[in-house]
């Protein structure tokens, strides 16, 4: 009985010894290493499972799987609905590689940020004075003392129109006759009237008054009998 009683009790031993190594083996062939990746730039294209991503350190667009588990969120962590991603929009995008497929976990919508104009040279701003001789749709005519002939200026409805104190003033207020200084920039060989200051007239001359002196001869004559 007693050497039975010790087999059972060795035989019970070892299964837990197996038991156990065989969960601690289970556990560790489950164990994997999970890489989430992110990355920056501009959405080129928006499909229906696929997000495409151009981004300046990359030449080639990197192309994106997403699904109903992606999130989409602001810079805050908002959420953002998906409907209100498009092409043009900077993003920044959580992903993780399986195989050859990138596949996107979170997007993050980045504001979008205006691009500062590229301004070719330097822009000068002149400034000329005269008097109005022409005034068209969409040109200003402008005789100056310090030119034989009138200086031709486009204007545009970007034109502003003020008096000498800084007044905003009616372009039909314009008009042949009047004293203006006109601010503008040459594009190419146009000049472009950004500004006109309407100046007041001159106060209407004082006529010259011609002063004609009448002399008047009398001859008296002397009778010698008086």
């Amino acid at each position: 009985m007693k050497i039975n009683h010790q087999k059972s009790t060795i035989a019970l031993f070892i299964g837990i010894v197996l038991v156990a190594v065989g969960i601690a083996f289970a556990q560790t062939s489950v164990k994997e290493t999970t890489t989430t990746t992110t990355s920056g730039g501009t959405i080129s294209e928006f499909g229906t499972d696929t997000i495409v991503v151009r981004s300046e350190s990359s030449p080639e667009p990197l192309r994106y799987s997403y699904s109903k588990t992606t999130n989409y969120v602001d810079e805050s962590g908002m959420p953002v609905s998906v409907e209100t991603i498009k092409s043009g929009l900077p993003v920044t995008v959580h992903y993780t590689k399986v195989a050859d497929q990138l596949v996107a976990s979170k997007v993050i919508v980045r504001k979008a940020v205006s691009a500062s104009p590229v301004v070719q040279g330097k822009i000068t701003t002149t400034t000329s004075a005269g008097t109005v001789s022409e005034f068209g749709p969409d040109t200003i005519m402008v005789r100056s003392t310090n030119s034989p002939d009138p200086i031709r200026y486009s204007y545009s409805k970007t034109t502003t129109y003020v008096d000498e104190n800084g007044n905003p003033v009616s372009v039909e207020t314009v008009k042949s006759g009047l004293p203006v200084t006109v601010h503008y920039t040459k594009v190419g060989d146009t000049m472009v009237a950004s500004k006109i200051i309407v100046r007041k007239t001159s106060a209407t001359p004082v006529p010259v008054i011609e002063e004609k002196r009448t002399t008047t001869t009398t001859t008296t004559t002397t009778n010698d009998n008086d």
